[in-house]
């Protein structure tokens, strides 16, 4: 049984007015093995939906504070190119990263990585502001929201391909 949930759009009261997403996750894995794999920008590719056509255009082969990649892809019928940086970095504990330039008028991704006596738990949560202009007329924060669910169940399912998933404990005779 794989331990996941996902939570709505909610909007952070008293902090702030932007949409919030956020999606938990936890692997049979040791922390440092799961933080090294999340840090390496080449993943978020393999673990995109094929829908999007990403493309890293640009990165390093880890992130730490100030890493920036480009990321090339195809969404809402349009061409999309996206600029992240790591704005804030702790070994085997998180990071976050915020889009510098892309669709968004604003996007935000914080990392947050726990041990757990199941292994380690994953937990990530997206600030967003929908896009401006003509795209915003059609790119909602529901929508937004949408992509966000289909997109976090397409990358759940690769990451239990790939890191694995926690097993009922075996019967005790």
């Amino acid at each position: 049984m794989q331990f996941m949930r996902a939570y709505g759009l909610r909007f952070a009261k008293g902090v702030s007015t932007m949409p919030l997403f956020t999606f938990t996750q936890v692997f049979p894995r040791p922390l440092a093995e799961v933080f090294d794999f999340f840090r390496r920008p080449a993943h978020l590719v393999t673990v995109s939906p094929p829908d999007l056509h990403m493309q890293l255009v640009e990165g390093p082969d880890r992130l730490q504070l100030g890493s920036r990649i480009v990321l090339q892809g195809r969404r809402w019928g349009v061409p999309q190119r996206v600029v992240s940086e790591v704005v804030a970095f702790a070994q085997d504990a998180g990071f976050t990263d915020a889009q510098r330039e892309g669709p968004f008028a604003r996007w935000r991704h914080t990392h947050r990585f726990e041990t757990i006596p199941e292994g380690t738990r994953v937990s990530d949560e997206i600030e967003f502001e929908p896009p401006r202009g003509l795209l915003g007329l059609i790119v909602t924060a529901q929508s937004i929201e949408r992509d966000l669910h289909w997109i976090f169940a397409y990358r759940s399912q690769k990451l239990v391909e790939l890191l694995g998933t926690l097993q009922a404990p075996p019967a005790c005779d």
